[in-house]
């Protein structure tokens, strides 16, 4: 899906932000503080509300569209019981806050509307619903809600800060099953699996695709001449049982003569190899939401990266932030977001209307000078 217009009010943090829109890249800049990754945490909350999650005191209006056209709106709030520690107990729900209201438009055709007493689909008074339950949780299954459930399933917040020192996931993982699963590209891009797992689906099953890839990473690293998935060859060493077969992710550099597994990858190089993955295996509609680019990327990689990002023709949104002066002065302007905070509302403010130089390098001259730039404030 591609989101359109957002906008977000968290009474229990008493925390707002008002009406925002998106393009297919987004670059959201600012002072540190002002919320720029509360606004990815923002959209995020959407996924969870999707996923039937309550969460107190929030009110959210989405406007998305997903990859055949269709176009919802979709706007709701929970009733405020402020900050909740619940148990995962039976008696744990009735403590869980209810939906106030909540409506949903499908090509400007209200379809949905609801109450704290009852609900409208279609314009026919439905049976009554879990009061905590949003109803694209509820109707996932319906013809006209189901996209937009599948849409938000896409929304994945791309942080690979701790998949380096993990395997995969070990209590589920099993190779010779999810390889005879997953036999097509198309597949594997739609599973629901770890982006780590389909690197090694391809490598497995579509040597191509995991071809284009190597390459891709190559190009960034030239001393790297091989990259494979496969388990780690211990020989006279001792190994676990259960990982005697289990896959690592591997490089070898020319002139080393050992492969270098998973762990002891540079952070940088294994970030860059699972970002140039992500937008390979991805499905169609993803929509990324990454916080700060830069982090753990040297600038040969910032620089590569962020063409990518720019040059993607796949059907992807990038919603990312971002305080490094490669990443800003690479991106057009067109395509900033300023963030700038009074008190606890938050707003963000299009470029064009400073009339920046046409350069890339006048243009990000003036951002840094910008008062509300260099102090988040109006």
């Amino acid at each position: 899906m591609k989101i359109n217009k957002f906008s977000f009010n968290d009474k229990s943090l008493e925390w707002s932000l008002e009406s925002i829109s998106f393009d297919k890249l987004t670059l959201l800049v600012g002072a540190s503080g002002v919320g720029k990754t509360q606004i990815l945490k923002a959209i995020l909350s959407l996924k969870n509300i999707a996923n039937g999650e309550s969460i107190s005191g929030i009110f959210w209006d989405v406007e998305f569209e997903t990859i055949t056209g269709e176009v919802y709106k979709w706007n709701g709030e929970f009733e405020n019981k402020g900050y909740q520690f619940i148990d995962d107990d039976d008696e744990s729900d009735k403590n869980k806050p209810k939906i106030l209201n909540e409506t949903v438009t499908l090509n400007g055709k209200e379809i949905i509307k609801r109450s704290i007493s009852e609900t409208y689909f279609n314009d026919q008074k439905t049976l009554k619903f879990s009061s905590q339950e949003s109803v694209i949780n509820i109707l996932k299954e319906e013809d006209q809600i189901k996209p937009a459930f599948e849409g938000f399933k896409k929304l994945i917040f791309s942080d690979q800060a701790d998949s380096q020192k993990e395997p995969f996931r070990l209590s589920i993982f099993n190779a010779s099953k999810l390889t005879k699963k997953y036999t097509t590209l198309k597949s594997i891009q739609e599973s629901d699996e770890d982006v780590r797992v389909k690197l090694y689906l391809v490598y497995k099953n579509d040597k191509k695709t995991f071809n284009n890839i190597k390459e891709r990473f190559t190009e960034i690293f030239p001393q790297v001449e091989g990259l494979k998935i496969e388990p780690l060859d211990f020989k006279n060493e001792e190994m676990p049982s259960f990982l005697i077969d289990y896959p690592f992710i591997q490089i070898k550099e020319t002139g080393v003569e050992k492969w270098i597994q998973q762990g002891k990858i540079s952070s940088g190089m294994f970030r860059t190899l699972i970002h140039i993955s992500e937008m390979y295996l991805c499905p169609e509609g993803t929509v990324f939401l990454i916080d700060e680019f830069e982090n753990s990327l040297g600038i040969n990689c910032i620089d590569e990266l962020t063409n990518d990002i720019i040059n993607s023709n796949r059907e992807i949104q990038f919603i990312i932030t971002s305080h490094h002066p490669y990443i800003i002065n690479n991106i057009h302007y067109s395509k900033w977001k300023l963030v700038t905070r009074k008190s606890g509302v938050v707003k963000t403010h299009d470029l064009e209307k400073y009339n920046f130089g046409k350069s890339k390098h006048d243009s990000f001259m003036q951002l840094m000078q910008l008062e509300e730039y260099q102090t988040g404030l109006e």
